[in-house]
């Protein structure tokens, strides 16, 4: 019998994740994420601090292979296998990071996963 850890890590492994956030752009071999801030305490805030209105996010190599592998059809364990064809590096530990990132991307609202049918 499994426990329940084994279940969820099992479980991720055979989620399908989807971009929630379309704006962004490769630039150097890199995805940069665009935020754009246009709610009225962002407005007034960056009226403030004299900031501007769009921000990036500049995804590391490994980050930027994730994203461009999140299609709304590649599981988490495509996505592993994926890097690991481009990346020697052990299963266990490609594992640890790419759910890591996942894991902050989903929490950040930047992407969600595939409900199942």
């Amino acid at each position: 019998m499994k426990n329940k850890s084994e279940k969820k890590q099992e479980n991720f492994l055979d989620v399908v994740p989807v971009k929630l956030h379309l704006d962004y752009k490769k630039q150097g071999g890199n995805i940069h994420l665009v935020f754009t801030h246009d709610s009225l305490l962002q407005k007034v805030l960056r009226w403030m601090t004299k900031k501007s209105s769009t921000s990036t996010l500049e995804l590391d190599g490994l980050g930027s292979v994730v994203w461009e592998n999140i299609d709304g059809k590649n599981t988490v364990y495509d996505i592993i296998n994926i890097l690991l064809e481009e990346e020697e590096d052990a299963y266990e530990s490609m594992q640890e990071r790419v759910f890591m990132f996942i894991r902050l991307l989903k929490n950040k609202k930047i992407i969600a996963f595939k409900e199942f049918d």
